[in-house]
């Protein structure tokens, strides 16, 4: 078989790529600088805080603590503490195997407990008893002992607190003792340092170095890359030990994703269809034999890789027709710099989801959805601010037949997020591209680039991952997807007027997605389409639209509507006059049974967590300069039309819905700052080239605009990240 042929010599040729990468100099001096930066660091002076109870904020007490109750407020909210249970653990890896200092604070309890509760606790360090804790009910008290160093060929320590427990009257817990601080101190080294995440980073940067030799990075630029991270990593570990070792198995699996996901956008697809035929047989006798959890996690996983190689292999090849046919052509430098740019957005998403007990958002209420869709409950419901609302299932019926590789349903919704976080930057390249004109120059790739980079790197797109609100993220990808085809048509087909039936078969399956994806999303695209439309009787009318593209787009328009209401939305009628009723009598403050909100409040939420952190403050105002400039440009190409119409549209559906609140003092309102989010990217970066063209106070003042944008968003990203500080929901 000539598929079987090439496939072999395409993967012969794969691993020679590969031997090569492992080949490069740079790579094993870059690993080598890590491993000596990672020992040096970890002779430091330890003086380590954990603020018992303090679960969310800086200095909290997760992910170190386990086994303890969850954290409460005693003496008029001013202490936060845990109480312990029969077996309290506190975990410090990444410290290596130097003996450790700790001073514990145990709080006084009440007669009731300090009658019946423990009268010591007992402390186990790396499996040694190292003494007992007598309890001081009344007073409570700072207790001090001395971990010894790690047992041989381990570099972590675990701390165990062992006490009989009792349960209070009017309580269903089993209490030992209230903590509220640890502090853990060790003098300099020397000392082995902490093997196991060394090794585990190490490993990661070795994965990361291979992704981006393949994304076609050359070596020098690559080492450029990794030396940023090895950086940033050094920094984690001399600033906070723990965490940084609880991050280790973390990058291991984003850094080992990152390179999967390289080959599955590099490789032949003859390769990628060979590679996922031999896995596939691996992953069923696995799927047969697996007796364990670990085995039916590995037969899930081998499932997964091989369904991605398959459908990888099989969509490309049609896929990269397709772009190229109707898309502009991509430069090499443009390609390799957008697979970068997909990879970080794809790592920051999904990795900093995958960190032990970070933000945790409504990934369990979209986790019990999904479950319902699967067991053939489609019509949901949903509560917001007060409010019921439809909760359209689109995102987890094209997800379910994935649940078929035995992969968890957590896994899936926060990877598929992430993987649709990672390609909406392409998309939004091929908008800002097709709108810049028929050719492909330097000005303008760096132009669609810096759109592509502005989408994916702020703050925005991050609070949706946060908040793992998986229906948004995806309806926001479907609707990214929906405008990029808009833009495109327009601009090989001119006005439309030559639309063949696979574009309006397109048009009329991306409009569905969104309808049936996210209920605010269907209003604001409705209004967003009879805006178009109006746009459309206003250029016919003017002779410059023919009649048959405003039939075309009413019809495909009216068929999205009708099929979005007659299947879904018409279950909903009771609800709607209900609420419509509800909102006649009292408007939207007497719908949400809740009392008007504060216009002072409402203008902070606006300039703080809408301006200022959604986007880093700087892009809105630039997006509406360059929106202007649009307009009163004279002479627009057809595709510039579009995104003139479509932008212009969204920018006052966004002002209708941040003007709504301040007018019903109800904060019920559609996520319309992230339904502008597209058309912010391309319409601020379009002035930032200005800008930066302008001179050298121009490029200064686009390099500080930029960096506090970067800012913004990684400043949100390692918040909820390590200490679990959440983000404003998006909106």
């Amino acid at each position: 078989m000539e598929w079987l042929a090439s496939g072999k010599r395409g993967l012969r040729a794969e691993l020679a790529q590969l031997r090569a990468a492992f080949a490069d100099r740079q790579l094993w001096l870059a690993l080598a600088l890590f491993a000596l930066l990672l020992a040096l660091v970890s002779q430091s002076p330890l003086d380590y805080r954990i603020n018992v109870g303090h679960e969310e904020g800086y200095g909290s007490d997760l992910p170190m603590l386990a086994g303890f109750h969850d954290f409460e407020r005693a003496n008029n909210d001013t202490i936060a503490l845990r109480w312990t249970t029969e077996e309290s653990t506190i975990r410090l890896p990444g410290l290596g195997p130097r003996a450790l200092q700790v001073a514990i604070r145990l709080l006084p309890v009440n007669d009731d407990v300090a009658q019946h509760g423990p009268a010591a606790i007992d402390v186990v360090a790396d499996g040694l008893p190292i003494g007992a804790l007598v309890v001081r009910p009344r007073t409570g008290g700072t207790y001090y002992f001395q971990v010894p160093q790690a047992p041989p060929g381990s570099s972590d320590h675990t701390i165990i607190l062992r006490s009989p427990t009792y349960v209070p009257k009017g309580d269903v817990r089993a209490l030992g003792t209230p903590v509220d601080e640890l502090h853990i101190t060790s003098a300099g080294g020397p000392f082995l340092p902490p093997w196991r995440p060394s090794l585990a980073w190490i490993a990661a940067a070795l994965l990361f170095w291979l992704a981006l030799r393949r994304a076609g990075l050359g070596a020098p630029l690559a080492w450029r890359f990794v030396l940023v991270g090895i950086g940033l990593a050094c920094i984690a570990a001399l600033l906070d030990p723990p965490r940084f070792a609880f991050g280790s198995a973390t990058a291991l699996i984003i850094a080992g994703l990152c390179w999967l996901l390289v080959e599955l956008a590099c490789a032949s697809p003859p390769v990628l269809l060979f590679a996922g035929a031999v896995l596939t047989p691996c992953a069923l006798v696995l799927h047969l034999l697996a007796q364990s959890d670990g085995l039916v996690f590995f037969g899930a996983l081998a499932s997964a890789v091989s369904l991605a190689l398959v459908l990888a292999g099989w969509l490309r090849p049609a896929l990269g027709r397709l772009y190229t046919q109707i898309a502009l052509p991509m430069p090499e430098f443009v390609r390799r710099s957008l697979l970068i740019i997909c990879l970080l957005v794809f790592a920051t998403h999904y990795g900093g989801k995958i960190y032990p007990l970070s933000m945790w958002g409504d990934i369990g209420f979209h986790s019990n959805r999904y479950l319902e869709v699967l067991k053939g409950n489609v019509l949901l419901l949903s509560r917001n601010r007060g409010v019921d609302f439809p909760y359209p299932p689109a995102f987890y019926l094209l997800l379910a037949p994935f649940s078929l590789t035995g992969l968890d349903r957590r896994i899936l919704l926060q990877l598929g997020g992430a993987l649709l976080d990672a390609i909406s930057p392409l998309l939004v390249y091929t908008i800002a591209a097709c709108i810049s004109g028929a050719q492909a120059g330097p000005q303008v790739t760096r132009r669609s680039l810096l759109a592509a980079g502005i989408y994916g790197f702020s703050a925005a797109t991050l609070m949706t991952t946060w908040w793992n609100f998986s229906t948004h993220t995806f309806t926001q990808f479907a609707h990214l997807l929906l405008i990029t085809a808009l833009v495109v048509l327009w601009h090989r087909r001119g006005n439309l007027s030559g639309l063949l039936g696979r574009g309006l078969a397109l048009l009329f399956v991306l409009q569905s997605f969104v309808y049936l994806g996210h209920f605010g999303f269907w209003i604001n695209m409705s209004l967003l389409g009879g805006l178009g439309l109006l746009t459309l009787l206003v250029a016919h009318l003017r002779h410059r639209v023919p009649w048959r593209v405003g039939w075309q787009m009413l019809g495909i328009f009216i068929a999205a509507q009708l099929f979005a209401v007659l299947f879904f939305y018409s279950a909903y009628t009771g609800l709607f006059l209900a609420q419509l009723q509800a909102t006649a009598s009292g408007g939207l403050t007497g719908l949400a049974g809740r009392q008007a909100v504060d216009r002072a409040i409402l203008w902070n939420t606006l300039w703080d967590a809408g301006l200022r952190v959604h986007f880093g403050l700087f892009p809105v105002p630039l997006a509406l300069l360059g929106m202007i400039l649009l307009w009163h440009h004279h002479k627009l190409t057809p595709a510039q039309r579009a995104f003139a119409m479509l932008g212009i549209g969204t920018f006052l559906i966004a002002l209708l819905f941040a003007v709504l609140p301040f007018a019903s003092g109800s904060t019920l309102s559609t996520r319309w700052l992230m339904f502008s989010a597209w058309a912010i990217a391309i319409s601020a970066a379009r002035v930032a080239q200005r800008l930066v063209q302008s001179g050298r106070v121009g490029r200064w003042l686009v390099l500080a605009m930029g960096s506090y944008i970067i800012w913004v968003s990684a400043a949100m990203w390692l918040g909820a990240l390590a200490w679990r500080i959440r983000p404003p929901e998006p909106f």
